[in-house]
């Protein structure tokens, strides 16, 4: 398994099939075709909408947009959360990207399949051309809009069933699962979080029109103001000991504590694969090598992975507790997972538990009386269900409190996010 995982992280394999791809390409006598997989329902998928055309003008490829359905059901582990989550999101990340949602509202499936065959009915031209403002209908509710837009040769309801079929086998085939996300040779995208490495590597295989033009996933960046020397604001951090992502955010969320008036909380949970769910092998694939690029992205190391599931794993946390109100519980969860996700150490070792329990300057004598213990079950059950009412499920997970409204977000690539809500607390 580790031989496994090291070849879905490891940057010179990627850069080796990367060419093994090209040079079936070109021996194909195929274009640099890119797959676009849009859902009607998935509020990034309208983000996406928005910038399609810049996307399409900026790169000299074939862009073949297709219109899918809702994501495999094995993909989706809290359903009830999972359109809420999303929805307030996509909400709150598109003004960065100078977009802005016409409705805080899910759309209905009359307006979907409205829309739905509307698209699917275009040729790619004509997709790329009009997606965004029938997009626009669709989540303004803007059904007249949408209804005049209905002609002879718009499909019916039975025709694009067989079509949206199609195009989910095809979002199989190439082991996506997400709306809203991009596949070129054997690599996927998603959204305008994942967007600039695709546009990184068109424009390394010369693909790219105009050089000066800047990045179509480009996110606005707020300037600081002044930050005050004290304040109350906490920032709550859910980590699991089995997540990538997470091995792949602690530097930034040190540097937010460095830089910011704030009080770091650490609230561990249990991963997923111990809370009695399961992640289907194209997911976990695509979940490492994503945390692996973007562990790259930000000069973090990676790769040599032991995960910890299990026995490992409940060792470490039984000493969690106690070794947090000695004050080191970040740096204690911090010192495990780059054990796991960056020297494939087994944590579960009472060896390797006493030497990390002395590195941080505590006694092992004690920490040694909770290990095996079971008082961690139930703190972190109860961690679990404060970010659930954030309508997360995932890791990491962020909750910034200040005695006024919460604030829940989740997901390493929503730290810059963080950071822009601290800022504006801290200036209210």
């Amino acid at each position: 398994m580790s031989r496994i995982l090291f070849n879905w992280t490891d940057p010179n394999i990627l850069i080796k099939k990367r060419k093994e791809k090209e040079e079936v390409r070109k021996k194909e006598g195929r274009p640099h075709e890119v797959f676009y997989f849009h859902e009607l329902s998935d509020p990034y998928s309208h983000i996406t909408s928005q910038l399609i055309g810049k996307f399409s003008g900026n790169y000299d490829v074939d862009l073949v947009p297709l219109i899918v359905g809702n994501p495999p059901i094995s993909t989706i582990h809290e359903p009830d959360l999972y359109r809420k989550y999303c929805l307030i999101d996509a909400i709150r990340i598109a003004p960065f990207y100078g977009i802005e949602f016409p409705n805080n509202d899910q759309p209905n499936d009359k307006l979907v399949l409205l829309a739905q065959r509307i698209l699917c009915s275009l040729d790619k031209k004509e997709f790329i051309s009009q997606v965004s403002d029938i997009n626009t209908h669709l989540w303004s509710n803007n059904e007249e809009a949408l209804r005049a837009l209905i002609n002879n040769k718009t499909h019916s309801h039975e025709e694009i069933l067989s079509v949206i079929s199609n195009n989910d086998k095809k979002r199989n085939e190439v082991q996506a699962y997400m709306g809203s996300t991009f596949s070129y040779e054997g690599e996927l995208y998603w959204g305008v979080d994942r967007l600039d490495y695709l546009e990184d590597r068109l424009k390394d295989l010369g693909l790219k029109k105009n050089l000066e033009t800047t990045y179509v996933s480009d996110r606005k960046v707020k300037k600081e103001v002044n930050i005050p020397k004290t304040s109350n604001l906490k920032l709550e951090f859910y980590p699991s000991l089995n997540s990538p992502y997470t091995a792949a955010s602690f530097e930034r969320i040190k540097e937010l504590k460095e830089k910011y008036p704030i009080e770091i909380v650490t609230r561990p949970v249990l991963p997923m694969l111990m809370r009695n769910m399961t992640i289907p092998r194209f997911k976990a694939k695509y979940i490492i090598s994503d945390s692996a690029r973007e562990a790259r992205k930000y000069g973090v190391p990676f790769g040599k992975i032991k995960s910890p599931l299990g026995k490992p794993a409940e060792k470490a946390y039984s000493l969690f507790p106690w070794v947090d109100e000695e004050k080191q519980g970040f740096e204690y969860i911090y010192r495990l997972m780059k054990s796991s996700f960056r020297k494939s150490e087994d944590i579960g070792k009472k060896t390797y538990l006493k030497k990390l329990i002395e590195d941080l300057g505590l006694n092992w004598a004690e920490a040694e009386k909770y290990l095996n213990s079971n008082d961690w079950k139930e703190i972190l059950e109860k961690n679990r269900l404060i970010m659930y009412e954030g309508y997360s499920w995932g890791v990491p997970t962020f909750r910034i409190v200040d005695g006024e409204e919460n604030f829940t977000t989740w997901g390493q690539d929503r730290i810059w996010l963080v950071e822009d809500e601290i800022i504006k607390r801290l200036n209210q």
